[in-house]
């Protein structure tokens, strides 16, 4: 077996889907700078259909998960968990970039945000084509599950600190921020959470709530305060 099909097995495997037909992984994972050199077809129209079939199944999600939201309140949020940001998160994770099929010209380089996400969608355009619908609802259901989780109707208007923190770190370039929980403290019906926040291998942010989700965004806002204007984290150079 060879090396490249050794990785889109380990893809699979990390996807949670096997293809019926890889030529249609094959498609959904090739740039339109190879496609341009290879005189074969690119993963634009698995984009487009994979960008409909993902903005689909966060809608029907969002609906069955929030059956109080008003429709602004859904659009927001459907809006909020289709980010770029978040789209090139889930593709690291999944080991998009070691399998992505690319020009010349673009070998070598850390794969964009923008390329990511895109590549992520086209692989959902080719599972709807191999699997079906049904397939695509449990892959969003699961690779974006805690991002709808972490979710809150009611403050989506307002500033979203573990989403800055998270673009802040896709800026740079590094891994996602990680949350540890470090603290429990108070009887049952009251009790206190205490989260701290790692970025670029430092602890960064400390928070308390009186919920997980209360902690991780009290932690994030202190790391936000703690990042100095317009640098990296500390001063040895990294970012």
């Amino acid at each position: 077996m060879s090396g490249r099909e050794d990785a889109l097995d380990a893809f699979e495997a990390a996807l949670g889907f096997r293809f019926k037909d890889r030529s249609l992984l094959d498609l959904a994972l090739r740039h339109r700078s190879a496609a341009h050199e290879q005189m074969m077809g690119s993963n634009e129209r698995l984009e487009f259909l994979g960008d409909a079939a993902l903005s689909h199944a966060v809608a029907a999600l969002l609906y069955a998960r929030w059956p109080a939201a008003s429709e602004g309140q859904l659009t927001r949020a459907r809006s909020a968990v289709v980010r770029e940001v978040t789209l090139a998160a889930v593709a690291r994770e999944l080991g998009i970039a070691d399998v992505l099929d690319l020009g010349s010209g673009l070998r070598g380089e850390a794969p964009s945000p923008s390329l990511l996400a895109d590549t992520l969608e086209a692989v959902l355009g080719a599972v709807l084509l191999d699997g079906g619908w049904r397939v695509v609802q449990r892959l969003v259901r699961r690779l974006l599950g805690p991002v709808l989780a972490d979710l809150d109707p009611d403050g989506l208007g307002r500033s979203e600190p573990k989403s800055e923190l998270q673009e802040h770190a896709q800026r740079h370039g590094w891994p996602l921020p990680t949350y540890r929980e470090v603290e429990l403290r108070g009887p049952a019906h009251a009790r206190t959470y205490v989260y701290e926040v790692e970025l670029h291998g430092r602890v960064l942010g400390r928070g308390e709530g009186s919920s997980k989700r209360s902690a991780q965004h009290a932690a994030a806002l202190d790391a936000l305060a703690s990042l100095p204007r317009g640098e990296g984290i500390g001063n040895d150079g990294a970012g």
